[in-house]
């Protein structure tokens, strides 16, 4: 609308939506519009007890009297049984691993398969040698895509709610109420089975101060048999039925998305976690772009990556978007100037540097320190330093706390405190 005012040719709108759409800044900076891309790729139901076991982790948690700030949740992909283990944030996999078979292996056996995302818990070495020794195939949800997953996140919210209730009047004594929130919501009934995870894991429902004082007597054993088999037919029936309306209801109006070995691709930032050496502002909303190595199933691509950047390589399509290069209309003319449209090529700040999986910056030069009460009684002092980015302007300026740089950064805030103390030294004689 803007060229039209003042110009025009026969092709000045098809020209412009090609122009806005090879804006490399555009594709980096902006969201995509719309319902997001892929469809909903559900898990196959299994056909027996504790053979499929999701794995996740309740982060966040005040520290409680016994260490802990952190719950590893195991549920049974059928019965929907849960197991809950205190633990902390820190958790290696090698204690994941103990974790689960104290909780899950001792009682239940080895399954077939485990879904999880891949959180630091279950990418170390330990734990992919640990499933090939006991033969567990390590069945993980694609990278940063929890939908695979999604029975875990709802028992955790569950499990979140049930928490705050049984330990709302004494918060750092949670984990000692875990067993009693297990035990409720294994002798609930279950919406997408239509029975509690007790009886399908045992057949019977456990026994209770009430159901004792009542003297309920117990079924025969051949109706017993019988009353359990048809339960657990009519529960993974209504497990199937569930997941198809999930997986409608998800998929509604949506295209399913693919791409082809060699496309480029921009990386969404929204769950790459930044490394506190560069403001947040800075990050764009999508890296890249990266060619497309392969499909992973339908919903999924293995994108080649830069050896720095340490991160699992297959990413859901939602977190992808196809990247559209502006074609190179550079003219020498004797020189090696190049001329092309403004913003259609990647000529804004230096590349992002990657550390473990996260984004770094590069500082130019520390200008200034200030520390500063926080709290409700003010009473934390932190520390901060007004940075200069390379490669940014000076609006870009941000003031970060001691804690979000680098140790080789140490000389540099300290030359800024002594600057800032002989400011204050000044002015007070």
């Amino acid at each position: 609308e803007l060229a039209r005012r003042n110009f025009w040719w026969s092709s000045l709108a098809q020209d412009a939506a090609r122009f806005v759409q090879q804006c490399d800044d555009c594709q980096r900076s902006k969201p995509l519009s719309g319902k997001q891309a892929g469809l909903l790729q559900p898990l196959p139901i299994p056909v027996a007890p504790w053979e499929s076991v999701s794995l996740d982790f309740v982060v966040g948690l005040p520290p409680s009297e016994g260490g802990n700030d952190a719950v590893l949740v195991m549920v049974d992909r059928l019965t929907k049984m849960v197991h809950l283990a205190p633990t902390t944030t820190s958790v290696t996999a090698e204690q994941t691993a103990r974790l689960f078979f104290d909780n899950v292996v001792r009682l239940h056996g080895i399954p077939k398969s485990v879904i999880s995302d891949r959180g630091p818990q279950f990418g170390g070495k330990f734990w992919a040698s640990l499933g090939d020794l006991v033969n567990v195939r390590v069945n993980l949800s694609t990278a940063y895509h929890p939908q695979t997953d999604g029975q875990t996140e709802r028992m955790n919210r569950t499990f979140g709610d049930m928490l705050r209730t049984y330990a709302g009047s004494n918060p750092r004594a949670w984990d000692t109420f875990l067993s009693a929130a297990e035990f409720a919501m294994n002798n609930a009934v279950n919406r997408s089975t239509g029975q509690s995870p007790f009886f399908l894991n045992y057949g019977f429902h456990p026994a209770i101060p009430l159901a004792r004082e009542l003297d309920v007597p117990a079924p025969a054993a051949k109706a017993f048999v019988r009353s359990y088999n048809d339960r657990m037919d009519e529960a993974k029936h209504l497990l199937e039925a569930a997941q198809q309306h999930t997986t409608e209801y998800y998929n509604r109006g949506k295209k399913e998305t693919t791409f082809k070995p060699g496309d480029s691709v921009l990386l969404s930032t929204k769950n790459l976690r930044q490394l506190a050496t560069g403001p947040r502002k800075l990050l764009r909303r999508w890296v890249g772009p990266y060619p497309v190595k392969r499909m992973v199933g339908q919903a999924a691509a293995e994108l080649v990556l830069p050896s720095n950047m340490r991160i699992h390589p297959t990413f859901h399509v939602s977190l992808l978007r196809p990247y559209r290069a502006a074609p190179d209309t550079s003219v020498t003319n004797g020189s090696n100037i190049s001329s092309g449209n403004p913003g259609t090529s990647p000529d804004g700040p230096p590349p992002v540097d990657w550390l473990n999986n996260e984004p770094l910056y590069s500082v130019e030069r520390i200008l200034d320190y200030h520390a500063r009460r926080i709290g409700k009684k003010r009473k934390r002092l932190v520390h901060e330093y007004l940075v200069k980015w390379k490669g940014y302007s000076s609006d870009q300026n941000s003031w970060e706390p001691a804690q979000n740089f680098t140790p080789d950064l140490i000389p540099d805030l300290e030359a800024a405190r002594a600057r800032a103390r002989g400011r204050c030294e000044d002015a007070a004689s």
